[in-house]
């Protein structure tokens, strides 16, 4: 009598497990069902990371790769939901960037090495802050249709929502707002983004053709804590892997999003874990 009732209820916590399993999985399908569109959109791959952390897509665009999803929260950081498209180069570009509106909390260092830059446009630098390492080459990389795309990606989110950083091993488009149930606007986000990445490469192109070359700068042992290269945030609290290959730091969160070393030229997989004071 015993083992019957025993079985009956092993059967019934299996029986619970599998229903909850599958209304997970259902309700992970229907929150996400704009990155599984987008994946189907693009030919890429819909990554599912469990029930409790959002999925990733990825693809290829021309030479690079693009990935998609939301941000994951960083430790001490408001928990705001941000949508983030990456594309990492698959060749290194001698340029720095970060654009953002005017209205976004300015961050506590700009980017090593870069400056204000105007671009002559009254209505775009009245908008956004730019700062750029090279001023000519970020005034011809935001000509007229880089600067409707990214008018484009503003009108999708609040006042402040928006970021836009350039470094060498990729470029970062963040919007502040969960599009993972929005299949017209992360179609857009994306698109957007796209478009961005191909009038970048096209001023890289221009400027390259001038002898302009990559320049590899030493650390600053001044320069404060250092960014995260995937989000371009300082990494001063919480966990962080460092890369094994490189020793550079990504936020632990950031590392897997991405799926390895962010620095291009290395690309590992294998990080340790490293806790910052």
């Amino acid at each position: 009598m015993e083992l019957f009732v025993l079985v009956v209820i092993v059967l019934i916590v299996y029986g619970v497990i599998r229903f909850l399993a599958v209304v997970g999985a259902w309700s992970t399908g229907a929150r996400y069902r704009a990155f599984r569109q987008l994946a189907a959109r693009f030919g890429g791959r819909y990554e599912s990371r469990g029930l409790s952390d959002p999925p990733t897509v990825s693809f290829p665009h021309g030479e690079n790769s693009v990935r998609v999803g939301l941000a994951p929260t960083v430790p001490g950081q408001a928990s705001i939901p941000r949508t983030r498209v990456v594309v990492r180069f698959h060749r290194g570009i001698p340029f720095r960037l970060e654009l953002a509106p005017v209205a976004r909390p300015s961050p506590t260092q700009p980017p090593k090495g870069t400056r204000r830059v105007r671009v002559g446009d009254l209505e775009f630098d009245a908008g956004f802050v730019v700062q750029a390492n090279d001023e000519e080459m970020a005034r011809d990389f935001l000509n007229p249709a880089v600067r409707w795309s990214i008018d484009a990606l503003q009108r999708l989110v609040h006042p402040g929502g928006l970021l836009v950083s350039i470094s060498p091993e990729r470029l970062l488009v963040q919007i502040d707002r969960n599009l993972s149930n929005n299949r017209d606007a992360l179609f857009m986000a994306v698109s957007e983004t796209l478009l961005i990445q191909d009038g970048l490469l096209q001023g890289v192109r221009r400027r390259m053709t001038e002898g302009v070359t990559i320049v590899a700068g030493e650390p600053d042992p001044d320069a404060g804590p250092p960014s995260c290269k995937v989000c371009g945030e300082t990494i001063d609290n919480g966990p962080v892997i460092v890369c094994s290959t490189c020793n550079t730091p990504h936020h632990r969160e950031c590392w897997e999003f991405a799926g390895a070393c962010s620095i291009y030229g290395c690309g590992s997989k294998s990080g340790r874990p490293k806790h910052t004071s």
